[in-house]
């Protein structure tokens, strides 16, 4: 995280070079609040194991979804201007998520996918309803920070946890191993992919679906290319497993 967000540092104009420099420790800078997002949710793995069943899960879904509505008011409604650490950090912003998790592995994965096919295509259409209807207060709405947003992302993770789906994905073995390959360095893509979107692809491709395409691409050229020129332990010392 540390190695990844020096560049940022530099990049930056700072009033504080001190402040600056204990912000980007924290994992301040752009996307890389995740990682001390993760450190707390290692920290709560206690409360998630007894918490998250049934009744669990739903009243962890309530307190999500009132965080990310103060939140969603507070940014495009009232023009509040929240630094993506202040705003995504604090686990409450994404508490249900680990518990789906939990639940999903206490219960099994053989589930009917149909309810889940349904509501993801019900919460996309809702999401992007809610996004014309704030977009003209101060240009939001575009992110993931609504409550359609989140039920669209709850319904796709019980999709891909579907055993269903595993199953299918494995008839086909090519894509099954490709999935296979590009999770093993996921967490690599998430490092650097900030730099291709930001510094190359954002100013030469405009439409977001071949953004993200392109910027993935890249990613996983760059990180296939380190692996195989530089030795292993440093491979692995700047995030590229």
């Amino acid at each position: 995280m540390v190695i990844w967000s020096l560049p940022l540092f530099f990049i930056k104009d700072h009033h504080n070079y001190i402040g600056s420099f204990i912000y980007m420790l924290i994992g301040g800078y752009s996307i890389y609040y995740f990682i001390p997002l993760i450190i707390q949710f290692y920290v709560l793995q206690p409360v998630y194991k007894r918490f998250a069943r049934n009744w669990g899960v739903v009243i962890l879904f309530v307190i999500n979804a009132i965080y990310v509505a103060v939140d969603n008011y507070i940014v495009s409604f009232k023009g509040v201007r929240l630094s993506l650490f202040f705003e995504c950090a604090p686990f409450v912003m994404w508490v249900v998520y680990p518990a789906i998790g939990y639940y999903i592995g206490t219960n099994g994965r053989d589930y009917k996918l149909w309810p889940w096919y349904l509501l993801a295509f019900a919460s996309l259409c809702m999401s992007v309803l809610e996004a014309r209807a704030l977009y003209p207060y101060q240009g939001e709405g575009l992110g993931v920070t609504k409550i359609s947003s989140m039920i669209f992302s709850i319904s796709t993770l019980f999709i891909l946890f579907s055993s269903k789906l595993e199953i299918s994905l494995k008839n086909s073995t090519c894509t099954y191993q490709t999935i296979v390959d590009v999770g093993k360095i996921s967490f690599g893509i998430y490092l650097i992919h900030k730099y291709f979107l930001e510094f190359a692809v954002k100013n030469i491709i405009f439409d977001t679906a071949g953004r993200t395409v392109v910027t993935m691409i890249l990613s996983v050229l760059l990180i296939i290319s380190v692996k195989k020129t530089i030795h292993t332990k440093i491979a692995e010392k700047i995030g590229f497993r």
